[in-house]
């Protein structure tokens, strides 16, 4: 099968999309299938044709619009444009498969009832604006820019939601999301949770290089979290949960960037924890990271699933989320870690319940041995790239 892969972001960008992407490519080869990735050119340097790990990337500008400073017209502009380009590589492809509502909108205008769509939905963009107009820490300045993009958020990606011919979400939760926010029938969506590459996720010895890198001390105990350092990941609760703990050995380090690393920083200063977190900024080797932690720590808000937990658990290392509380805690963590089995699942309202998990945890070598061991046998049974690129070929196969 020819398979149309769209995304904003790849390789050599990071992230949660981009390692769905990569993973389940790598998986339809084996099998015989032939994935491209149409992507933006993020940097003028990428090449517009390039092939990577065996999957080819075709890459088409970034588009906006240069003559204005404040690009209020961003996602019309960007779908018109991307229409365009689409049309002119439609090639030989029997199925489309998108990863975000601009590819998808445009996609829908160029392939309705030509070449069958699925729209793969990680994050209601939508939704997530008007979350972030909520946010009591959000920058005034970017609340009005997000304002004025909603409308165009939503009818665009609304209307892509109503005329793909199948949408794939990761978990149950984003899926009762998808159906109640546009009301559409739960027939049209499929849960096909992700998986995990076992073999560069595995638990190691700790990486006594990078906790020098890091200047730690070999004995510390050390919490991770890797995010894009966004609102929605909630990190603040975090760094405040971290305050409480007594323990001067306990390390926190976050991995990722964002628009919120500002904020963070000046808030580990405000409150006297700049000794014991670390910002490593944008790393490729995450892995080297999760070999020194001893707790796997992600508090977000609005999460479709998080497969940095899987990374952990792989790993071996004990996951902390916080509990669902739809329609205000929008987040698939009860999908993926079973509390008190492989890791714990707090009170997303208090505090307390954090910082609680977290003495847990590390107090209790024995238990934190136990919910890692869980967490690898869990992804080796329901975690699996090899099914992910099963049941989408399935469903592919059922509208083409």
């Amino acid at each position: 099968m020819n398979i149309q892969w769209q995304c904003v972001n790849y390789y050599p960008s990071s992230g949660g999309i981009v390692s769905y992407v990569s993973n389940v490519s790598k998986k339809l080869i084996e099998t015989g299938h032939n994935p491209t990735v149409i992507c933006a050119q993020l940097k003028k340097t990428l090449p517009r044709y390039e092939t990577h790990e065996n999957i080819n990337i075709i890459r088409h500008p970034y588009y906006k619009i240069h003559w204005l400073p404040i690009n209020i017209l961003a996602p019309v502009y960007y779908g018109i444009r991307l229409e365009k380009f689409l049309s002119k590589n439609t090639n030989d492809y029997d199925v489309i498969w998108s990863n975000f509502f601009l590819e998808a909108f445009a996609s829908c205008n160029v392939f309705r009832k030509k070449k069958p769509i699925i729209f793969i939905i990680h994050a209601v963009a939508s939704k997530l604006i008007k979350l972030y107009n909520k946010y009591p820490n959000a920058n005034d300045f970017l609340k009005s820019y997000v304002r004025n993009l909603y409308q165009q958020y939503y009818l665009m990606e609304k209307k892509a939601v109503k005329e793909c011919d199948k949408i794939v979400t990761l978990s149950k939760m984003r899926a009762k999301e998808i159906c109640d926010f546009y009301n559409i029938d739960n027939n049209k969506v499929v849960i096909i949770p992700p998986g995990i590459n076992m073999k560069r996720f595995s638990p190691s010895k700790r990486d006594i290089y990078l906790l020098k890198e890091l200047n730690l001390p070999k004995n510390c105990k050390i919490i991770l979290t890797v995010c894009r350092l966004s609102f929605e990941k909630n990190i603040e609760t975090l760094i405040k949960a971290l305050k409480k703990i007594s323990n001067e050995n306990v390390f926190l380090i976050i991995v990722g960037k964002g628009d919120q690393k500002r904020y963070l920083e000046e808030l580990v200063k405000k409150l006297n924890l700049t000794k014991n977190v670390i910002f490593t900024g944008e790393r490729t080797d995450v892995e080297r990271f999760y070999s020194i932690a001893d707790l796997f720590v992600l508090p977000s808000i609005y999460e479709g699933f998080g497969l940095v937990y899987l990374e952990a658990m792989a790993s071996e290392i004990p996951c902390i989320g916080l509990k669902p509380d739809y329609p205000k805690i929008i987040v698939g963590s009860n999908e993926v870690i079973d509390d008190g089995i492989t890791g714990f699942l707090a009170d997303p309202y208090s505090l307390d319940s954090l910082v609680e998990k977290i003495d847990r945890v590390l107090s209790d070598e024995d238990l934190k041995r136990k919910l890692g061991s869980n967490g690898r046998k869990v992804c080796e049974k329901r975690f699996m790239w090899e099914k992910t690129a099963e049941k989408l070929l399935r469903e592919s196969e059922k509208i083409i």
